[in-house]
């Protein structure tokens, strides 16, 4: 297990290399830059901005200066957009934030999700799964811009009952409805996931196996049928909690949280190179880290794979 942790760490600084260097040439591909306006600066004044930046050297030259400073002093290079701000700093002020509602709407996905999952699958063609498949079809035709703004107009305007926007150090009541709406099409998704993957493994010859050597339902559930069945929401968990940070960009600006969304949609509409890069340098981060965190999670829950790492 840890040679395969350890091959997988190594194998991500390359990958790694290699999307930094292709996002930074396809950002510099498109026309204009940063500091190109409707009413072009002399060029005097654009020569010297461009020497504060660096920006005035070659192009390979750039990207060796912006990855030895990535490496050596882990310093993502100042923002071109946000005066006396550097990328570090937008990220340590809007990541937190965007990564808590991002976590707590994951926790919402899997303790609603999977238990709905299960029943549907214990009451197969029952009543209560047409109602739990049912609502897991219903909840996944909101997607967050149609139940976010729903439920302001109900919870926030016409109960009271919570604050429609603002984040107040992370408030448990500034929490639950942008975690709320973030989460629940892919709760829809974790429910269908679940139920396929246990009627399936119910079906299994093992578990027939199980059934015929006398143990009770609840314990061939929990003890055999549980884990093989979890796996498939475990893999499309690990892409979608990436989305949840990803796209969140509606959340962050509808209910005003200041997470990073709303810089990420500033940074590309300014052309602000710094941060747009930075930001995707975190979110690859975050991607790779998952999914490592996954694989390793298959191989605990799977004697298979484990013994195959």
């Amino acid at each position: 297990m840890l040679n395969y942790t350890l091959r997988r760490l190594m194998a991500i600084v390359p990958t790694l290399l290699i999307l930094i260097i292709i996002c930074f040439y396809i950002m510099r591909l498109a026309p204009g830059g940063p500091f190109t306006s409707e009413r072009a600066l002399p060029d005097s004044v654009m020569k010297n901005v461009l020497e504060r930046y660096g920006m005035d050297e070659p192009l390979h030259v750039q990207l060796w200066t912006y990855i030895k400073n990535i490496v050596l002093y882990f310093d993502f290079g100042p923002s071109f957009s946000q005066k006396d701000r550097t990328v570090n700093d937008v990220i340590a002020q809007g990541f937190p934030v965007t990564l808590t509602y991002g976590f707590w709407s994951a926790v919402f996905v899997l303790t609603t999700g999977i238990p709905l999952g299960i029943v549907a699958a214990l009451k197969h063609n029952s009543f209560w799964d047409y109602v739990m498949t049912g609502l897991a079809i219903f909840s996944q035709i909101f997607p967050n811009f149609v139940l976010a703004p729903l439920m302001v107009l109900l919870f926030t305007l016409a109960l009271g009952w919570l604050p429609g926007g603002g984040w107040n150090g992370g408030h448990w009541s500034y929490v639950i409805m942008p975690a709320v709406a973030l989460g629940t099409s892919y709760m829809a998704s974790i429910a269908r996931l679940t139920r396929g993957s246990l009627l399936e493994v119910l079906n299994s010859p093992f578990i027939r196996t199980a059934r015929a050597k006398g143990l009770p339902e609840r314990t061939i559930l929990i003890r055999h049928a549980l884990k093989p069945a979890l796996l498939p929401a475990l893999t499309y968990m690990s892409s979608v909690f990436v989305y949840m940070i990803t796209g969140s960009v509606f959340i962050d600006v509808f209910f005003s949280t200041g997470g990073i969304g709303q810089d990420f949609i500033s940074g590309a509409y300014s052309r602000d190179y710094s941060i747009i890069l930075g930001l995707a340098i975190l979110y690859c981060v975050l991607t790779f880290t998952l999914n490592l965190l996954v694989d390793l999670l298959y191989a605990w829950i799977d004697p298979k794979v484990r013994s195959n790492l």
